[in-house]
Parts: structure tokens; sequence; C-alpha cells
């Protein structure tokens, strides 16, 4: 893949569309045609085609943190009830058959089947409980504070296996609509060095057509150099405070803090832009990605040039108290 970040594609391709302009009105000259009859029609077809593949990337990345947020809720919802559940039958049935069947309340980050079988067996017990012939001093069925019922939990239950599905199937989406992005920009690159080798065989290095070729890759040296960063928690604000150095590029043009919403660890195919500050705002404050107790942020704080470099810094990792 180029190494051009995709907040780059459209500019990149605009700076050699206005460029091929200019060499197709030259005064007695021929428009210029690439190889398999690629003109500028084409690369304006194919620039049309990735702005609407821009669009659907994210169209789909919001699907994506919003079913991930939307599973984070229930997630913690249902540790808080199988939790309530365990301590309730531990309380009401000690030294019984039941507390030793009772399920471990699993970490909110853990895979989807073990939350599948904690609930599988606290609903296995709950049902074991409402069923057998009840000691002295405890109602049946058994019903939690709200009131919430075994029939409440299953209905709970099935709802976040759905919401697994749905994340997983949102976060594939995302991924592919990326890919697809990415693999259409890919091929507008290979016109794009073709162009440039065509425009410095037809110009000789001083003619202005020539010096004015657009660039594909950065000048050596060109690259800022990386801020570092930290976090806390305000509860105050139920956000998660990120501040980070002051970078002293002479070409800074901002800073934009990204995060990576699953996983354990951060994935730059899966970054999502969260806020851009200008310079001199050193801290961002968020919650996204950060809706539950226990949900985590994979997150870096990027440097931008106004030449169109970038540089990321180390990734933190934030998880909601």
């Amino acid at each position: 893949m180029p190494a051009i970040p995709p907040k780059n594609y459209l500019s990149t391709i605009d700076s050699f569309v206005a460029h091929w302009t200019l060499v197709n009105a030259l005064p007695g000259g021929t428009p210029l045609v690439l190889f398999g009859a690629y003109a500028l029609t084409n690369i304006t077809a194919d620039r049309t085609a990735l702005v609407t593949q821009l669009a659907l990337v994210e169209t789909n990345e919001v699907a994506a943190l919003t079913a991930s947020a939307d599973r984070d809720i229930k997630r913690a919802n249902m540790g808080e009830k199988i939790r309530q559940f365990n301590s309730t039958v531990r309380g009401l049935l000690p030294r019984t058959i039941y507390p030793n069947s009772l399920p471990r309340v699993p970490s909110l980050n853990s895979a989807p089947g073990l939350w599948m079988r904690a609930m599988d067996e606290a609903a296995a017990v709950w049902n074991r409980v409402n069923t057998d012939v009840p000691p002295p001093a405890i109602t049946l069925p058994l019903v939690l504070t709200g009131p919430y019922a075994r029939a409440g939990f299953v209905t709970d239950q099935t709802a976040l296996i759905t919401a697994f599905t749905t994340q997983n199937t949102a976060f594939t989406v995302a991924e592919t609509a990326r890919n697809l992005r990415d693999v259409q920009f890919d091929a507008i690159y290979d016109r794009l060095v073709q162009y440039r080798r065509v425009i410095q065989g037809r110009f000789p290095k001083t003619h202005q057509l020539y010096q004015s070729l657009p660039v594909l890759r950065s000048a050596s040296g060109s690259t800022p150099d990386p801020v570092n960063v930290g976090s806390e928690w305000i509860a105050t604000l139920n956000k998660a405070r990120i501040t980070h150095t002051a970078s002293t590029d002479p070409r800074l043009s901002g800073y934009q803090l990204r995060g990576s919403i699953g996983g354990t660890r951060y994935d730059t195919n899966n970054e999502t832009v969260i806020a851009t500050n200008p310079p001199g705002v050193l801290v961002f404050e968020t919650n996204v990605g950060l809706v539950a107790s226990g949900s985590t942020l994979y997150a870096k704080v990027y440097v931008l040039t106004d030449t169109g470099n970038e540089k990321g810094s180390k990734s933190i990792k934030i998880v909601r108290p």
C-alpha cells in the first residue's frame, strides 16, 4: 500500500488532476493519455468512485462504533446481573449445591464465548433454584431487585448475544470497506506513478511543468517527531482526558486523536479519527468507545503538518473504571 494516509487520498489526486489539466491545455499539444487509454477523464471518474467509497467507510465506521457501544452497555449490565444473582444465591442458599455451580463474572473484554458460557450457567442455576423444592425462608421463583426475574435475564442474554454478532459484523463490514477504499486508491496511485514518469520524459528538467510535478513521497526529514501522551479518567465528565507534549515542528498544522476499539492492541487498520485540535491545544477529552465500566479504547495522538505529513505517538490503553 502506498505510504499516503487516507486523509490525503483526495488532495493527492487533486494535485495531479490540476497538473494534468495544465498539460492538456498546452498550445499545439495533444491531451496526455497513459497506457491502456487512461486519460484525464478516467482519473476524474476514479476519483468520484473513491469519494463514494470514502463516504461508505465513514458510514460503516460510525455503525461499528455504535454497535461497539451497544455491546459494551449490554455487557456491563449483564455482568452486574450475574454478580447480583451469584451474591443472592450465596446469601440465601449457603451450604447447598447451588453456590458451587455459579459462574464467574467475565471481565468486560472477555471473549464472547466466555460470556455465553457464564450466561448459560447462570440461567441454568436460576432455573434449577426456581424448580427445586424451596428450603425455608426463601420465596420462589427467585427474583432480583427491580423486580428482575429469570425471564428478564434470558431476554437480556439473547440481546447480548445479538449485540456480539452485530458488533462483529459491523466491524467486518467497516474493515471490508476500508480495504476496498485502499484497493481503489492503489490502482489510482499506480496511474499517478505512470503520469510522473511520462511527464519526466516529455519535458526537460528546466520546464515549469517538470518542476511543478506533484510528488508522491515526502521529502527526507519531513516527517514530524511524535509527541508523548498520557491519559486519566475524569469521573465528573464521564470522559477520558488525553494530554500530550507540544510538537516543535515548524510546519505543524494541528493534532489528531485517533482510536482503535476492540482487540488487545492498537490497530492502524481499524483506527478512527475522534477529534482534531489546532496547534497550542494539547488536551483531548472523549468518551468514544468508553460507554461502560471496563470499556477499553486504544488511542494515539498524531502530529499533522501543513505538508500533509503525520506521525503517531505510542499507543495508550484507556479503560473506563
